[in-house]
């Protein structure tokens, strides 16, 4: 019996209103395909893209001589994102676990494995990133480590390429990691970086207010004297903290130079310059360099001297990016020795132009995965380079600006990325700090995730600076690097949640004794990246509620000021001072100095009689 023919049309549409799962590709659907006994993952893959304008081309087909059934994708152009197939797996136990997948590619086509919570906030238990060669079958091996029994999680296939993929199979096994051979024992810790300790969120949470104390907080001593030495009681003391020593920045906003400001522009200037007391200047080759040995100085130069005239600090954004290179760095195709000529000229033109006003410059940026991205930059780390010419440079800019601190960016949050560092640092790297993007467009970063990274690129002793922090303030929507369409626009309960989640990101962060600051990117939603609504004012200069939560935070719960009275010792004492620079005044005596923890400040206040 057949069905009427408008019944059919009904059933059809029906399907194609189905959510975005039921566009799933089942990519082991059949026996044939199943991994080791035990270790098959469950049917249903779903396609969680959000860079294919439509659904990869997904067909189970037979292949090679023996005709084994393999899933066979078809991926055409990618726009600014990957192809993401995501596969929701039964709850798992704490311990190790091994993620394999075998595969062949079309062309090079750069893959990773994932494994990670199913549902928001994510946290990333493992990743393995590769590229195998085209035409032949390649088994990739991960591993992820579950510190506790978690719920459902997502197995996750990562594509970054237009191409075509052939999956033969996939699985996901416990491990028993004691059980392992050397060999494998020492990938795992490639992969998954050194062992930490467990993280239980409700207590970490619950001890931040006394990790803040521990870590930026000491007493603060001011002895008041007459010129004799004598101890002068009964005397007022004026303590003021002008200044915090941990970084609360923003990027750069060239608008506020603008000569003529409306209403929005003071909104702006005002919240600036009462929430951070640092800037990252966008130090991007394209746009400082737009046409050989033409550079743009006076406009930055006018932008640093702004800020040290508002008493903020700079730092730039950075020097070497591949996907900020020259576009006329492309015509002629330029060689590896000429493109190193170039990047010599830069930097020794912009070290005494614009480097000897800032605090610190990130001299390379995103270079975990430098060659994703073919851009005229790219052959300069390509071919095992990378460590050897990142450390270079960083050693010629060390010569150059012998003040001013050398550091990488990356915004790879993985073990790969602590690696990459230590590696630099074994060949001798000056690298004075670390530089970690932390852009949320995708949904927050747990806690357990934040405070895992922090541990582990702690391990590498050397300050961590969370530079480029965006949290969206509108209603969740699949993020895939193209600007928002329709306007993705800043929502009630968005903000509410956005203040929420800044207010334990800051006073998480500030709690860790390896943070040193924190960069906030697009601090209003007026120039937003890509349109989105990460600000903390709203693009009329309106403060949203994260604004106030965090003026509340740096500008009150975080300072100490005050009034005291010596004691009959000529003492004042005072307690649990935050870190930072200080004006200390008494009996017409004023001095300037810096408070930290490390280093609390003891002064003696010399005074009339």
């Amino acid at each position: 019996m057949s069905l009427p023919r408008h019944l059919v049309c009904l059933l059809v549409a029906l399907l194609l209103l189905q959510p975005a799962p039921a566009r799933a590709a089942e990519l082991l659907e059949h026996p044939e395909m199943a991994g080791p006994a035990g270790s098959r993952i469950a049917d249903g893959w779903c396609d969680d893209s959000t860079a294919l304008p439509q659904p990869p081309d997904c067909a189970v087909v037979p292949h090679g001589p023996g005709g084994r059934l393999v899933q066979r994708m078809i991926l055409g152009p990618l726009q600014g994102g990957r192809c993401r197939l995501a596969q929701t797996v039964a709850p798992a136990a704490a311990g190790l676990y091994r993620l394999q997948a075998k595969l062949r590619i079309s062309a090079p086509i750069q893959v990773e494995l994932a494994l990670r919570t199913a549902a928001r906030p994510w946290t990333l238990f493992g990743v393995v990133r590769e590229t195998p060669l085209p035409g032949e079958w390649r088994k990739l091996t991960g591993y992820a480590r579950v510190p506790a029994s978690a719920g459902a999680l997502d197995f996750v296939i990562l594509i970054d390429d237009p191409g075509t993929v052939w999956i033969a199979s996939a699985s996901l096994q416990a491990v028993d990691e004691d059980g392992l051979p050397a060999a494998e024992r020492d990938r795992v810790e490639r992969v998954l970086g050194p062992a930490l300790p467990p993280v239980d969120e409700d207590r970490l949470i619950a001890g931040t207010d006394a990790r803040i104390q521990l870590n930026r907080t000491a007493s603060l001593l001011v002895s008041v004297v007459d010129a004799s030495g004598r101890p002068r009681a009964g005397m007022t003391v004026r303590v003021e903290h002008m200044r915090h020593r941990f970084w609360f920045g923003a990027g750069f906003d060239w608008q506020l130079l603008a000569a003529d400001q409306t209403d929005v522009d003071r909104r702006h200037r005002y919240a600036f310059l009462r929430l951070f007391n640092a800037a990252s200047v966008q130090l991007y080759a394209a746009s400082y360099e737009p046409e050989p040995g033409s550079y743009r100085d006076a406009e930055y130069v006018q932008a640093l001297d702004w800020l040290s005239a508002n008493g903020l600090r700079a730092s730039g954004n950075s020097l070497y990016w591949n996907l900020a290179a020259p576009r006329w760095l492309e015509t002629p195709s330029p060689s590896v020795k000429s493109l190193q000529q170039w990047m010599d000229g830069l930097l020794q033109h912009a070290s005494p132009a614009l480097f000897k006003q800032m605090a610190g410059v990130e001299v390379f940026n995103e270079v975990v995965a430098w060659e994703r991205f073919q851009t005229p930059l790219t052959p300069v780390l390509a071919g095992g380079r990378k460590v050897a010419v990142i450390a270079d440079y960083l050693r010629r800019f060390k010569v150059l600006n012998p003040r001013v601190d050398a550091m990488v960016n990356d915004y790879d949050s993985t073990p790969e990325y602590y690696h990459l560092l230590q590696e630099l640092m074994r060949a001798g790297a000056p690298l004075d700090g670390i530089g970690l993007q932390s852009h949320m467009h995708n949904g927050p970063w747990s806690v357990v995730q934040l405070w895992n990274v922090v541990n582990r690129l702690a391990l590498l002793r050397r300050p961590v600076f969370f530079t480029e922090l965006s949290v969206v303030s509108g209603k969740p929507r699949a993020f895939n690097f193209r600007p928002a369409n329709p306007p993705w626009d800043t929502t009630p309960e968005g903000e509410a949640a956005q203040a929420d989640y800044l207010e334990l990101f800051y006073r998480l962060v500030y709690s860790h004794p390896a943070a040193a600051g924190i960069t906030y990117w697009d601090y209003s939603d007026r120039s937003a990246w890509l349109g989105c609504p990460v600000g903390l004012l709203r693009k009329d200069g309106s403060p949203k509620p994260a604004c106030s939560r965090l003026d509340r935070l740096i500008n009150k719960a975080w300072r100490t000021n005050g009034t005291f009275e010596t004691d009959e010792n000529g003492r004042v004492t005072v307690p649990h001072a935050f870190e930072g620079e200080y004006r200390i005044s008494a009996g017409g005596t004023e001095l300037i100095r810096v408070h930290a923890a490390d280093r609390p400040l003891a002064v003696v206040m010399v005074v009339a009689k």
